[in-house]
C-alpha cells in the first residue's frame, strides 16, 4: 500500500524541490540517497537518515492503514457541540503560531483534538490550508481499521487520537511538529497505520523525526 521513489541527490539543499514532488505525487516517502546514504524524507518534511533501507521498507510493507468512511450530515447538527467547538478554536488560537507553519507553501500540519464523547471527537482535516477546518470522528474501529468521519477526512493521525483518547483522563489532544525533551520518545511509524496508532496513552511523548502529541487532562494540564 505504500508508495515511494528512489531518487539520487548530490546536495541536501535538494530536499525542499524534492519534498514539493513528495506532496504532488502523495507519495508515502522519498528515499534520498547522497553518497551512499539512504535517507527518508516524509509528508511530515521529517528528514532522517536509515542504516538498512530493506528493513525500513520492509516494516512499512508490513503496515496496516486505517480506511476513512465519509458520512455526510447537515452541519447545522453540529451545534450541540458548541462547547467542544469553542474550546477547539481557543486551542488553535493558542497553539497557532506552530500551527500556521506551512511546508513547501501549500499544507499545514499538526492537530488538534478535543473530546465530544468515549469514541468521538473535533479534530483537524487532512492536508489543511486553514486551520478553521475541522471534522467530526464518530468513531475508529480498531479490529476492521476504519475511520467514521463526518463530511470531511480527519487528519491521518486520527486512529492515534482515538487511541489516546481510551485513556478517559485525557481531555484533548495537540499535536506539533516540534520536540519537547522532558517526554518520552518513540519510533517513527507513518502516521494512519495500526503501528502509529498503539502508543502509550498514559503520557505526554515524541514521536521520533515527526513530533511530540501534548495529552491534556480537564484542568488544562498536561499529563
Amino acid at each position: 500500500m505504500i508508495t515511494y521513489k528512489i531518487v539520487n541527490i548530490s546536495s541536501f539543499d535538494e530536499i525542499e524541490n524534492h519534498y514539493e514532488l513528495l506532496l504532488e505525487n502523495k507519495y508515502s516517502f522519498l528515499v534520498l540517497v547522497l553518497n551512499n546514504d539512504n535517507y527518508i524524507l516524509t509528508k511530515e518534511r521529517s528528514f532522517f537518515k536509515v542504516e538498512n533501507l530493506s528493513i525500513f521498507i520492509g516494516e512499512c510493507e508490513k503496515d496496516v492503514y486505517f480506511k476513512t468512511i465519509v458520512k455526510n450530515e447537515d452541519e447545522k447538527n453540529n451545534i450541540i457541540y458548541k462547547s467542544e467547538l469553542i474550546l477547539f478554536r481557543n486551542i488553535i488560537d493558542k497553539f497557532r503560531n506552530e500551527l500556521e507553519k506551512k511546508y513547501a507553501n501549500k499544507y499545514m500540519f499538526g492537530t488538534v483534538a478535543v473530546r465530544i464523547s468515549q469514541n468521538a471527537f473535533i479534530t483537524t482535516i487532512r492536508g489543511k490550508h486553514n486551520l478553521e477546518d475541522y471534522t467530526i470522528v464518530r468513531d475508529v474501529d480498531f479490529d476492521d481499521y476504519t475511520i467514521t468521519v463526518i463530511n470531511k477526512k480527519a487528519t491521518l493521525n486520527a486512529p492515534l487520537l482515538a487511541y489516546l483518547f481510551k485513556n478517559n483522563k485525557v481531555k484533548y489532544i495537540v499535536h506539533l511538529h516540534t520536540f519537547d525533551k522532558n517526554l518520552p520518545t518513540y519510533e517513527y511509524a507513518i502516521p494512519g497505520t495500526e503501528r502509529d496508532s498503539l502508543r502509550n496513552n498514559t503520557t505526554s511523548f515524541n514521536i521520533k523525526n515527526h513530533g511530540l502529541i501534548y495529552l491534556f487532562d480537564e484542568k488544562n494540564e498536561i499529563l
